[in-house]
């Protein structure tokens, strides 16, 4: 039996139709299910009822008599009956509007909301009279600039409420609230202050949840119509939380004017971050490559594509001996998929890996050892509904996944979970932990095994769990026998105290009763692994999770959390030079064997060389040539000048990207990829979500998608693949990869259903959504439970690895400037970002950021007025 099948129901009558639905759910949504349409302003599903437009006013019959009621407030009942247009409905939704238009300027032609404004559809449908009975003089405002990212027009707003809301209860950021009361009240950043000088992260969604054209999208600002708008489905091309959007393309012109992203869609739900919303004004840089480039006399000159291709298919062989490839962590699945086959197949060599940022490749070591995979365990909704508490380790999630973080902080404050945020600096998500705490750099590997040791002396060990499913045990019990919380303080920093609450937390879920435990999970990004003996933080937290039972369980699980968007991906398709495609290893005899009779081709079962290791040899000179894609080490490394010296010391180098990055200057060939929007494909996020981009536009100049690229190339070097589109390749891959086996772009495309609670459509309920654009989520369980090793693991049981503690820590430094210190507008090098005007300004001109310096919300920023916050106090509230 499904969890919905358990969901008490109730059927009820909305305009003569009968309607069934969970118990607790509100009447406005009842009706929407039935696709009767209730006018409404100020309801959204995601926020609490608010009850202040009064626009959604139905008539309702019930045991005890008829009244007229708001339908976004008022559950259903059993034998309800609700007329959405009677008489006296139709009569009062005419006075709010009518209410409404006394105040508003009627400037529909110029407005950037007109075609999609509430207040025009609403004004129709309520056919409002042209003398208006309640007309006064009109209070009027200039439009006024709020920041880089946002303006506004006061006379516009309806005082819905929805900017001030959202901001407070979806991205916590209480940068927006009320000022003045009555025929006075507006919208206003929070205290007056400009946007920049509050907690704003830019993100936009007040913008797109303004029913009306009072919040306005600088960047979009006059510049087109919402009718001569094209909407095409695609997926973020940043951090790996793999938000859903759609490009917005002007017919006419064929540009992308803006990017909006809707309710019930993807794993957002309509969220986004200032990346997202703002970061596609790349797609018009001048500066973006448009046509090939091949090194002539010390010189990069334009070239035909046949000229780039021959130049390419003439001068690779030569270097098959000694040939390394960089595959690129943004590029699609089919992408890399493709030039993995590229490098194996035709180059012969498994000298392939990505950059998992800081110029480091796949670390070979790690969770892998443990569970026989790294991919996080759990899905990201899973966590947010079922976790009781949730550790947050070294990372600052507003920065690296910001989608994530707003989620999380949502899903702490309404399902009381308990958040411990463990971080040698400060970060955002502090204001809403229940334990914060400090730890000396470097030192997370001693303490999550510091905490693990604790739990294990305190008898909090799940012991049925790991008897059955976990290995290594007692040898893990032997090298934590001497670790006592005294010692574990000593190297950390963190007091007994804290120690012992963070252990206590974790073990029951919150709870503080091991008999009425919750699950608990961990989160933290993977470049905390790139300091030096990295693995030992995954095998810490590893630990954690399986002592405690909290692996193959809902709301439990190990979250570490990849960094670009299809990271993931790059793995799945294996892009690192011990593992094939489906993350098999590469001296798998079985797995081995079985590519090479799909592929046609022999593979050196022997691992290839690492990321780090083909910037060593090819600084010695025992690497003679490289093919880069989508990367660009050069920015991206801890040591610039090192991999700058190695890849000019190479005899060929080949660079696929949009920009002429400083790698790319390097190259002796130079070739131009399209973006994201100019090519269609897949792309799996942190959660191993698979989503498909569709193609907005054309591709610029004479750019050419990457796979159409290694198409070219792979024919040209006698190869033949014969892929008419991205589709075909997807198709070779659900035969090659089994955790894709089976896919089809229909299913990425399909609806799926989500049971969540929302507080805007169930009253202490939960509700049964239709996600559009749902993706699938791979797995090993037969039955589709997107969570992770519920039966067993790839390695059979799960492998304590035994605890190193070190008393003399690696400098993690350079790994917090990934991990705490990167700023919200820029991604990675900022290839991309810094080409975004917007993204741009807000960066140069230190808007918040999430920063060290600034917190995401009232409860971080530091100031004056921090007591006087009317809307939201910074304290850690139930929303």
């Amino acid at each position: 039996m499904s969890q919905q099948d358990n969901i008490e129901q109730v059927t009820l009558t909305i305009d003569g139709k009968q309607v069934t639905v969970p118990k607790g759910t509100f009447i406005l949504h009842a009706a929407r299910k039935a696709g009767i349409h209730i006018p409404t302003f100020c309801e959204y599903p995601d926020l609490r009822p608010f009850g202040a437009c009064r626009m959604c006013m139905v008539e309702i019959t019930t045991r005890r008599g008829t009244s007229i009621d708001i339908s976004c407030s008022t559950p259903v009942s059993e034998g309800m009956i609700v007329q959405t247009r009677s008489p006296k409905v139709r009569e009062a939704q005419r006075f709010v509007v009518e209410s409404l238009l006394v105040d508003h300027p009627l400037d529909c032609p110029v407005c950037d909301k007109s075609g999609e404004c509430d207040l025009q559809n609403h004004a129709y449908l309520s056919q409002v009279r042209v003398n208006n009975p309640l007309r006064r003089p009109k209070i009027s405002w200039e439009l006024e600039m709020l920041s880089e990212s946002v303006s506004i027009k006061r006379d516009r707003c309806v005082l819905c409420g929805r900017c001030v809301r959202v901001c407070d209860e979806l991205v916590g950021a209480t940068a927006l609230s009320w000022a003045q009361r009555g025929f006075r009240s507006y919208i206003d950043a929070a205290f007056g202050e400009d946007l920049k000088k509050s907690p704003c992260v830019s993100c936009g969604l007040c913008i797109q949840v303004c029913p009306v054209g009072a919040l306005l999208n600088t960047s979009y600002h006059d510049t087109a119509r919402a009718w001569f708008l094209t909407h095409v489905p695609s997926v973020c091309s940043f951090c790996s939380v793999g938000c859903s959007m759609d490009i917005n393309v002007e017919q006419e012109t064929g540009r992308v004017k803006r990017i909006t992203s809707n309710q019930d869609t993807g794993f957002n739900n309509q969220l986004l971050c200032a990346r997202g919303f703002f970061g596609f004004e790349f797609i018009e840089s001048r500066e973006r490559l448009s046509s090939p480039l091949i090194r002539r006399d010390g010189e990069l000159v334009e070239a035909s594509w046949d000229e780039a291709i021959k130049e390419i298919a003439s001068r690779l062989p030569v270097y098959k001996g000694s040939f390394g490839a960089i595959a690129g962590a943004h590029c699609t699945n089919e992408e890399n998929y493709l030039f993995g086959k590229f490098v194996r197949g035709v180059m012969q060599t498994n000298n392939i890996d990505y950059d998992t940022g800081g110029g480091y490749g796949v670390p070979e070591k790690g969770l892998r050892d443990v569970f026989g995979s790294d991919a996080p365990t759990n899905s990201f909704l899973d966590v947010m509904e079922n976790a009781g508490s949730v550790l947050v380790i070294g990372s600052n999630l507003d920065v690296t996944h910001p989608v994530l973080a707003y989620k999380l902080q949502t899903a702490v404050r309404r399902h009381q979970i308990k958040l411990i945020v463990a971080s040698p600096r400060q970060v955002p998500l502090e204001q809403f932990a229940s334990k914060v705490i400090r730890y000396r750099e470097g030192s997370e590997a001693e303490l999550l095994q510091g905490i693990a040791a604790i739990i294990a002396s305190r008898s909090q060990v799940d012991d049925g769990y790991v008897s059955e499913r976990v290995e290594g045990y007692e040898e893990w019990l032997n090298s934590v026998s001497t670790i006592t919380p005294s010692n574990v303080s000593r190297i950390t920093g963190v007091s007994e105290v804290d120690l012992l609450e963070v252990a206590d937390i974790y073990a029951t879920g919150g709870t503080g009763d091991l008999n009425n435990k919750r699950p608990s999970a961990i989160f933290y990004s993977t470049s905390l692994t790139h300091q030096p003996n990295g693995e030992l933080v995954d095998y810490g937290a590893a630990a954690l999770a399986l002592l405690t039972g909290n692996i193959g369980v809902p709301g439990g699980g190990v979250m570490a959390l990849k960094m670009a968007n299809n990271s993931q991906g790059a793995v799945d398709m294996g892009c690192a030079p011990f593992l094939l495609p489906g993350e098999f290893r590469v001296d798998d005899d079985e797995a081995r064997s079985r590519l090479e009779s799909m592929w046609g081709v022999e593979i050196d079962p022997n691992p290839g060389m690492s990321l780090e290791q083909m910037i060593d040899a090819a600084l010695s000179g025992d690497l003679k040539a490289m093919y880069i894609m989508g990367a660009n080490p050069v920015e991206s490394s801890y040591d610039s000048d090192k991999v700058r010296a190695a890849l000019s010391n190479l005899s060929f180098l080949v660079v696929q990207d949009i920009f002429l990055t400083e790698t790319a200057k390097l190259a002796d060939v130079v070739l131009p990829a399209c973006s994201w929007a100019e090519k269609e494909g897949t792309y799996t996020s942190a959660e191993r979500r698979i989503q498909y981009l569709h193609k907005a536009i054309p591709a610029r100049g004479l750019s050419v998608a990457d796979w159409g690229v290694i198409t070219q190339i792979m024919q040209a070097m006698g190869y033949e693949v014969g892929y008419r589109n991205p589709k075909d390749i997807f198709a070779e891959i659900t035969r090659v990869v089994p955790r894709y086996s089976g896919i089809t772009i229909e299913d990425l495309e399909s609806e799926g259903k989500e049971i969540s609670r929302r507080p805007g459509k169930a009253y202490r309920s939960v509700a049964v959504d239709n996600i559009k654009r749902h993706g699938v989520i791979w797995t090993d369980a037969p039955d589709g439970n997107p969570i992770l090793y519920t039966q067993t693991f790839p390695i059979g049981k799960a492998k304590l690895m035994p605890v190193v503690m070190r008393t003399d820590l690696p400098d993690a430094a350079q790994v917090y400037k990934e991990t705490l210190e990167p700023s919200l507008y820029v991604q990675g090098t900022g290839t991309i970002t810094r080409r975004c005007p917007t993204l741009k300004s807000l960066h140069d001109n230190k808007a918040a950021d999430s920063s060290l310096e600034r917190g995401r919300g009232v409860g971080v920023v530091r100031g004056p007025h921090l007591e006087m916050s009317g809307y939201s106090t910074g304290q850690l509230t139930e929303i």
